[in-house]
């Protein structure tokens, strides 16, 4: 039997990271004047993007976005925590969107529409629950269709005109595995998250600062820290909900060392200034390293998703259930998971490649280290309902290489798209109005 998945958070951690783009760094703008005070001259213009307007509305539905992702109470002192953030974010948006439409790129509302109802279905709702979920909580659903509508197109921008230039080598490879080989064995590892707010003028380092300090302010009240990452971070990792994975502590900046010393899982630091600018670090997990072959941890999977809402009766956990068993023993390969996926057409189904164990969650982790190849593993509470996990493959030089390339060339787009919306927000009118 599948244990009974909460649903407490969860759909404020889906919708915040909006998992469908790139997150690329974003630069920051200057904030003037007082706090948005809400519903306050909603017409008037809070910035101009190149020839379009951003309105007091726009920002304000956004703000309410925001603070609803990330479990925040919408009060003034909250606002003025977010609105530089959020108003740099909403601008770099603009720019992205604005750049696509300049290139032939257009987003129509089907493909909105399925974007919509794939972050319903991360969050196990239908459209029309999640629709009434913002709607319930003040949140204009064209606020994030909008949002979509900018990281799809961004996405695709990306894919058609800065992926071809990714090129990684065998002997970038070869050097990448080699330098992992030889890190020291038995250090202290931490899973981290971040939020990275930049700094881009010597001016703007004590207004940085601030804002910084108000948002661990938040973080430590109770706001999301996955949910607030992506909304407001200009890392990369803002698409994952600032997780950046596995570090020893060792290979960590000075700074960061000092910053991260005494917390436990779960703590987030005070601001730490990089070259980049000021970032905040949350522990998510700490683990003595150990020796021990790194492909041994390395697996290629596929799975098969039965869609089944958190508040589904009995009965319909039941059918469900029924469902996943019947098809369980037809689930035997990587080819058999894509024959089934193509059936079924349920959200996610199918191959998902090589990846860590480390990478999944705890409970996927743990069934999915207990699989031999070939074996399906029983009906899982997950994300998106009840799954199914298969080890197609398990460890080996191909797979530690195939992770490799997609790591260097992840790292390489990061670069290029982060540097194209640089040079986006030089050449651009920008007037910033509040």
């Amino acid at each position: 039997m599948i244990a009974a998945a909460g649903r407490q958070g969860r759909w404020r951690r889906w919708i915040g990271r909006l998992a469908l783009g790139l997150g690329v760094a974003a630069t920051l703008l200057p904030a003037r004047g007082q706090p948005l005070a809400p519903t306050a001259g909603a017409l008037r213009i809070a910035a101009v993007v190149e020839d379009r307007v951003v309105t007091v509305r726009d920002l304000e539905a956004r703000l309410k976005l925001v603070m609803f992702t990330s479990n925040l109470a919408d009060r003034p002192e909250v606002r003025a925590q977010l609105l530089p953030q959020v108003l740099r974010s909403y601008i770099d948006e603009q720019l992205q969107l604005q750049e696509a439409e300049r290139r032939g790129i257009r987003v129509d509302e089907a493909e909105v529409d399925q974007a919509f109802a794939a972050v319903a279905a991360r969050n196990r709702m239908t459209p029309e629950q999640l629709a009434r979920l913002l709607q319930e909580n003040g949140v204009p659903v064209a606020t994030l269709r909008e949002q979509l509508r900018a990281r799809l197109a961004w996405s695709r921008l990306v894919e058609r005109e800065l992926k071809p230039r990714v090129v990684v080598t065998r002997e970038q490879i070869e050097l990448e595995l080699r330098q992992r080989e030889a890190q020291t064995p038995a250090r202290r590892q931490l899973r981290l998250a971040e939020i990275l707010l930049p700094v881009y003028r010597p001016e703007e380092e004590a207004r940085v600062q601030r804002e910084a300090e108000r948002l661990v302010a938040a973080l430590r009240s109770g706001a999301d820290f996955g949910a607030l990452a992506a909304q407001v971070s200009a890392a990369p990792s803002a698409q994952d909900g600032g997780d950046v994975g596995w570090v020893a502590l060792d290979d960590l900046a000075e700074p960061v060392r000092r910053a991260l010393a005494g917390l436990e899982p779960g703590e987030v630091s005070d601001p730490v200034r990089l070259p980049d600018g000021f970032r905040i670090f949350r522990v998510v997990e700490v683990r003595e390293g150990q020796k021990r072959d790194p492909g041994a941890d390395v697996v290629e999977l596929a799975q098969i998703v039965f869609p089944l809402a958190p508040d589904a009766g009995e009965r319909e956990r039941q059918r469900v259930l029924r469902q996943a068993q019947a098809v369980r023993p037809r689930l035997v390969s990587c080819a058999a998971a894509d024959t089934l996926a193509a059936e079924l057409r349920t959200p996610a189904s199918g191959r998902l490649g090589w990846m860590r164990l480390q990478d999944l969650p705890p409970a996927f982790r743990q069934v999915v280290q207990g699989l031999a190849p070939g074996e399906p593993s029983p009906p899982l509470a997950g994300p998106l309902g009840v799954h199914l996990l298969l080890v197609c493959r398990r460890g080996g030089e191909e797979g530690l290489r195939e992770l490799v390339r997609l790591e260097l060339e992840r790292r390489q787009l990061e670069r290029l798209a982060a540097r194209y919306l640089r040079d986006l927000r030089r050449d651009a009118f920008i007037d910033i109005r509040i």
